[in-house]
């Protein structure tokens, strides 16, 4: 019971702290909390960026994912073995005609996002995991599972985070048989 008195007299410390900071009014330490709450709110819309990315892949929603690039990124290939994408243009087509036509459907996980921020500049990664079903390169129904980790570099463009360079680093990959009826979704279905 002590315990969860101190808990309980911390918590209610910690939060009367919280609603007593903005009333300090033009104390020095107010001017110093104002970058640090900027800096919070660019990682969560830096994080949203890498959120984004893994929804509008998997929903093969080419509109949404080319709001989150800058209009000068670069999508490095290197880990498939290919060239970089450079430019929304080269992007567009990446995905138009090699990643969204490759699989069925697909689930990505996205977690860890990890973000630095400089300035109007940023640097991160993040882990992934993705499923794809149904590779065009498979027989019948197929699964595959990559997992890794995504790099990023962020800027600032007409004031909103924008991907600048990001480069995938596949750390395992898998594909293995599956049988037709664990797929739930029938439009994934090879059959």
């Amino acid at each position: 019971m002590r315990i969860r008195a101190v808990a309980n007299s911390f918590t209610g410390f910690f939060i009367a702290a919280v609603l007593a900071a903005p009333v300090a009014g033009a104390t020095p330490t107010s001017k110093a909390r104002a970058p640090a709450a900027q800096d919070l709110l660019a990682e969560v819309e830096i994080a949203r960026l890498a959120t984004t990315y893994g929804w509008a892949v998997d929903a093969k929603d080419i509109d949404t994912l080319m709001t989150i690039f800058s209009e000068d990124a670069e999508y490095d290939l290197s880990a498939y073995a290919q060239p970089p994408a450079k430019g929304k243009v080269a992007i567009r087509n990446v995905f138009l005609h090699g990643v969204f036509p490759s699989e069925k459907c697909s689930f990505s996980s996205i977690s860890n996002v990890r973000v630095q921020i400089s300035g109007d500049q940023a640097s991160g990664g993040d882990y992934f995991i993705h499923y794809g079903y149904n590779p065009q390169r498979s027989v019948g129904n197929t699964r595959t599972q990559v997992e890794g980790q995504h790099f990023y570099r962020f800027v600032k463009e007409d004031g909103a985070w924008k991907i600048a360079w990001m480069q995938g680093h596949p750390v395992f990959e898998a594909s293995a048989p599956i049988e037709g009826s664990q797929l739930r979704d029938a439009a994934c279905r090879a059959d």
